[in-house]
């Protein structure tokens, strides 16, 4: 074997074919990095778990804090509507207004209306007080610059469309921009509601808060009232949801301990506020949790690449040192040749200095074989391809001198002519021994010759189809490997075939080889015939077919056997009784160049 061949092999081992330091780097950097890895995965998973924990608590504290402010705001406005409550001389205005329909006198006007503005002008988030009549449609407006008595008009459209069975001593309405706080006040004698009480107050202090509780930029803030509606939010621009999936939450949540639950990439946590005229919905999304962990991740990235840069480091230095001896060592033996008889001189005494010695030694006695075995091999597989190639089926002689004796009985016609012209291409192709190799091209030639002689004995009874694209017409095969095929197809598989016969002949290239499919629609082959049939072709035994009937087989596949090398090439057989058999021959593919054209002929 060529050293072009031991290095083709070579190439095609892959890592097997690595040099001897390239596999100790890669081992030993695998050993140092695979633990690196493994601490800076578990790091990271413990660090994500621990930002996790914290961000959650964080966020339960919050919502928790905004509970407790919003109770204490709504306890703050809850004693103004008190003190309105409480007031004599105010309610007693009031109740002239809306209760005895008087027309307010001077001094009740002002009593309102002072009472209205010293609460407007104490709390600076509050843009105007509105006091309803709900009895006359009357309204009383407090603003900061002016203050004026009006109609109701459609002022209390939110109001009247809310539920009736809706608490109405503290109510949240949203107005625009604006926060309405309504209060409904009511006769002591009956209970019926008599005025109404509306705060307008500003919606920056409330989204002040909002906002200042807020751990993380990605986290959203909802506040609902009793009847589902936004009154203020705080949304991330990482939220992926709206009011009403966040309204879905809230009423889901309302009836649990925790209060929290984490769903569809997200922590959702809920609280109640003054028992429930405010609901508070906080969304934190995992995003949040990972971009929490940036910093940590990308120092135990940078540690990372630093350890795996000094394990890289000492992997190299100490894979060089261990492999050089023996990357020098290999370096010799595959400058050597069998020609050269090159013996390696060592003074070492170690493991290398053995491997020098033992290599002098299988130097020495591999010159001797070639030189007294490999003259005679060449000339045994010379003899035998000749003598394999040099036989003819008698029978195929005997049947068309059959033939051409009987047309010459019966009929003086030219089919005589192109018969023994036929047979003349034939005995010339096959008798010619100075080419072992031919193309498939001249093989298929020599083919058309026999079919024509074959399709003077059957007549139309007999299909032939062939597909050999035009790329593989070229290839070199063995001279005489498809007549001894079809030949038994004519002596065994055919003639007790009653409709008719159809034969096809396929070429392929696949993977290496050249595959050429010769199958009939025969009688078949019994499986236990068939199976001593393989397993005498798969050993090689051209002495046990040499009796039998199927010797033009045994004869191909050894053909093919003694000049590609052995397995995987070949002679192949399939076959099921009664439906027909199926010959692959598998030859090595040498063909050089690719063609594009394709010769696809059937001849019926």
């Amino acid at each position: 074997m060529n050293c072009g061949v031991v290095k083709l092999k070579r190439a095609k081992l892959g890592f097997t074919a690595w040099p001897l330091y390239r596999k100790l780097f890669l081992v030993m950097a695998l050993i140092s990095l695979v633990p690196v890895l493994i601490v800076l995965c578990v790091a990271l998973m413990l660090t994500y778990r621990t930002m996790e924990e914290q961000l959650v608590y964080d966020s339960k504290m919050s919502v928790e804090w905004l509970q407790e402010r919003l109770e204490m705001e709504i306890e703050d406005y809850t004693r103004t509507f008190y003190e309105f409550e409480i007031d004599k001389d105010f309610r007693s205005a009031l109740s002239q207004w809306c209760l005895q329909g008087d027309e307010l006198n001077y001094s009740s006007k002002l009593e309102l209306i002072t009472g209205l503005n010293q609460t407007v002008s104490i709390n600076r988030n509050i843009n105007a007080i509105e006091l309803y009549n709900l009895s006359r449609d009357k309204a009383l407006i407090a603003e900061r610059s002016s203050t004026f008595f009006t109609d109701t008009a459609g002022r209390l459209e939110q109001w009247l469309s809310r539920d009736e069975a809706l608490q109405s001593n503290l109510v949240f309405l949203r107005s625009g921009r604006e926060i309405l706080l309504m209060h409904q006040m009511h006769r002591f004698e009956n209970g019926e509601p008599y005025a109404l009480l509306v705060l307008r107050l500003r919606a920056y202090f409330v989204q002040d808060i909002l906002d200042a509780i807020k751990s993380t930029p990605q986290e959203s803030i909802i506040l609902f009232n009793d009847q589902g509606e936004v009154i203020e939010s705080d949304m991330s621009e990482y939220a992926g949801f709206g009011a009403e999936e966040a309204l879905g939450y809230a009423e889901r949540l309302s009836g649990t301990i925790s209060g929290h639950t984490h769903e569809n990439g997200c922590y959702w946590f809920y609280r109640s506020v003054s028992g429930g005229k405010l609901n508070i919905v906080q969304a934190m999304p995992d995003s949040a949790i990972r971009s929490s962990l940036e910093g940590t991740l990308v120092s135990g990235i940078f540690v990372a690449i630093l350890a795996v840069a000094a394990s890289m480091l000492f992997s190299a230095i100490v894979s060089r040192v261990i492999s050089r001896p023996i990357v020098e060592l290999a370096n010799t033996m595959r400058s050597s040749t069998f020609e050269d008889n090159v013996l390696v001189r060592s003074q070492r005494s170690d493991e290398i200095g053995f491997l020098l010695d033992s290599f002098n030694l299988m130097q020495k006695q591999n010159k001797e074989l070639v030189d007294s075995e490999y003259t005679s091999q060449i000339a045994r597989r010379s003899a035998q391809l000749q003598a394999l190639q040099s036989q003819i089926n008698p029978h195929f002689l005997y049947n068309t001198l059959q033939v051409i004796g009987g047309l010459a009985l019966r009929k003086n016609a030219p089919e005589i002519y192109s018969v023994t012209t036929a047979l003349g291409d034939i005995l010339r192709y096959s008798l010619n021994f100075t080419d072992e190799t031919v193309s498939l091209a001249e093989e298929l030639h020599y083919f058309e010759s026999y079919l024509s002689i074959q399709k003077q004995r059957f007549g139309d009874k007999l299909h032939i189809s062939i597909a050999v694209p035009g790329e593989i017409a070229a290839a070199p095969v063995p001279k005489l490997i498809l007549q001894p095929i079809l030949e038994n197809s004519f002596q065994h598989g055919l003639p007790d075939k009653k409709a008719c016969w159809d034969i096809s002949i396929e070429a392929v290239r696949r993977d290496g080889r050249l595959e050429i499919t010769v199958s009939d629609n025969g009688v078949g082959i019994p499986q236990e015939k068939l199976a001593e049939l393989r397993e005498t072709l798969r050993t090689a035994n051209y002495g046990g077919l040499r009796s039998g009937r199927h010797i033009g087989l045994a004869n191909v596949n050894m053909r093919i056997r003694l000049r590609d090398g052995g397995d995987p090439f070949g002679v192949d057989i399939q076959s099921v009784e009664g439906e027909g058999t199926v010959v692959t021959l598998v030859l090595r593919d040498r063909l050089g160049e690719e063609g594009n054209n394709e010769l696809h002929r059937s001849d019926n």
